[in-house]
């Protein structure tokens, strides 16, 4: 099962975290265009994922030349819950987890406590989440000082890459 972001939720996310990296009580708003290119945004989709941010009222727009985008209030204050779901909706079942199971079960299916469970725990892992312990993350994994997780899905598929990779023996021709 993938519990990744849509490349939506996963813009936002990004597109906070860039608000949050140098937010300061008395700070300036940050240019749109900005943000996009540091966290890797692409520039046409951008109005619509900081339109997203201020309808969640997780930011603030202001126009003119010295405008631009800012979070509505301090980023230990905001949870990560709450910009994923200005991205992705609100992160609750739409479906039975059974895709509509057998017909006898028309209310509720064998499923449902457990995945009520395990949707409650990832709901609550986010809402314990700050977006100033993610952008403090950010922060450590650009400057290089974050310890890559033995579960890292990247470390993992680096290293099955190299284990994939043939490997060349070198021997000498005899003289």
């Amino acid at each position: 099962m993938d519990l990744t972001l849509t490349r939506r939720g996963d813009y936002t996310v990004r597109a906070a975290i860039g608000l949050a990296s140098d937010w300061t009580p008395a700070g300036t708003s940050r240019k749109m265009r900005e943000v996009a290119l540091e966290m890797g945004l692409p520039l046409t989709y951008a109005p619509q994922i900081f339109g997203r941010l201020v309808r969640a009222e997780l930011a603030t727009a202001r126009a003119g030349p010295s405008g631009g985008y800012r979070l509505s209030r301090d980023p230990a204050e905001i949870t990560l819950l709450a910009v994923v779901e200005a991205g992705e909706g609100e992160l609750a079942p739409k479906r039975c987890a059974l895709r509509g199971g057998p017909c006898q079960w028309t209310d509720v299916c064998a499923l449902h406590n457990s995945w009520s469970r395990a949707t409650s725990a990832v709901r609550e892992a986010l809402e314990s989440t700050t977006l100033a312990e993610i952008a403090e993350t950010d922060r450590s994994i650009r400057a290089g000082t974050l310890p890559v997780p033995k579960d890292s899905h990247r470390a993992a598929a680096k290293a099955a890459a190299s284990s994939a990779r043939p490997r060349l023996r070198v021997t000498r021709a005899p003289d």
